[in-house]
């Protein structure tokens, strides 16, 4: 499997290295066509059903194979639904359902959701990529289990969040909008869970890419006579960004190994936690480095720490799931606290 990976992470770089610019990342509307050719390109690969059954023409991989993949396409600032794309696929095929062609997105949150003859009406909140994509999925709870509805947005009101994103999102009020899908949720499949999980490989990757473009700045940025990473402050900032990504890849590194459809809940806490706090830092850290140019929009370095800055709460924040530990460890008090984080038999 290993190099059936490395084939896929080779095949994924070239496709992105070959389509992607800043440029690009500047105009994301469904009349780009460079973003059309991009996304055929990644569908003829079949880079977006890496983890979809053989019986749906996927490559059968097992979930934990998309983290590199991921972190490969946010470190180049994919700006399409490539990773929503590949969880919605995912769940199709985990719900024995034929994943549709084309972009697919899901809202991160959902409220006032009402159900009546195969119908839906509701608020769907900070859906990525909704101006590319009339193809929809959201989770509601109905007899207080979970369900997955998709539906083709054909006349809902769009309206576009307020954030500081760089990849578009939408809140979307839908009224009596047909379901073309609704199927309960295996007991075993946790949406939250895997939300938590895939931010987090994305925040890395768009760490790694920010670490590079510092590293970059700096050597060429010429200051009192020499570049700027001869100055022994700048060299202290980058070595604690690299300190902070590496503690964040460790923790996702963490999750490569675990055989079940989603790792413990205490690994997915301590990931989100450790990158959450890792993307605060690398913003800040960052954007000191650069200056006043780490803010323009020509440059890339903004393009990722808005990215970064959102995803950080996508899926629950680091104080929730610090909150969420916190409790878990008070309810498990045999255990001293290192006893705790570091126990896999939990």
């Amino acid at each position: 499997m290993n190099n059936e990976l490395d084939i896929i992470s080779e095949t994924t770089t070239k496709i992105f290295s070959k389509h992607i610019t800043h440029e690009l990342r500047q105009n994301i509307n469904d009349n780009n066509t460079s973003l059309i050719n991009l996304w055929k390109d990644i569908e003829e690969q079949g880079l977006t059903k890496i983890i979809v059954k053989e019986q749906f023409e996927g490559s059968n991989l097992p979930f934990n194979s998309i983290l590199p993949v991921i972190q490969i396409s946010t470190m180049m600032g994919v700006p399409v639904p490539f990773t929503e794309t590949i969880i919605c696929n995912y769940l199709f095929s985990e719900l024995n359902i034929s994943p549709p062609n084309g972009m697919i997105t899901f809202a991160v949150e959902t409220k006032n959701i009402k159900i009546l003859n195969n119908k839906v009406s509701g608020n769907l909140l900070s859906i990525p990529y909704l101006n590319l994509t009339d193809q929809v999925i959201f989770i509601t709870d109905i007899d207080k289990e979970k369900h997955l509805v998709f539906i083709k947005n054909k006349n809902g009101k769009m309206e576009a969040t307020k954030n500081f994103l760089s990849e578009p999102r939408y809140n979307l009020t839908i009224q009596d909008c047909e379901i073309l899908t609704i199927k309960k949720l295996n007991n075993n499949i946790n949406f939250n869970h895997l939300g938590a999980i895939i931010r987090s490989a994305q925040m890395v990757g768009a760490m790694e890419k920010i670490i590079n473009l510092s590293i970059d700045y700096c050597s060429q940025r010429i200051q009192f006579g020499r570049s700027l990473s001869k100055f022994q402050a700048i060299q202290h900032q980058i070595a604690e960004m690299a300190v902070e990504l590496a503690a964040s890849t460790a923790a996702l590194a963490s999750l490569n190994n675990f055989n079940e459809l989603t790792p413990k809940l205490e690994d997915i806490a301590i990931l989100k936690i450790r990158t959450g706090i890792a993307a605060g830092k690398l913003i800040a850290i960052s954007h000191q480095v650069h200056g006043a140019m780490g803010f323009t929009k020509e440059y890339e370095l903004s393009y990722f720490t808005k990215n970064l800055n959102s995803w950080r709460n996508d899926f629950g924040s680091e104080a929730c799931w610090q909150e969420l530990l916190g409790k878990s460890f008070l309810e498990k008090s045999n255990l001293n606290l290192w006893e705790y984080l570091t126990n896999k038999s939990i």
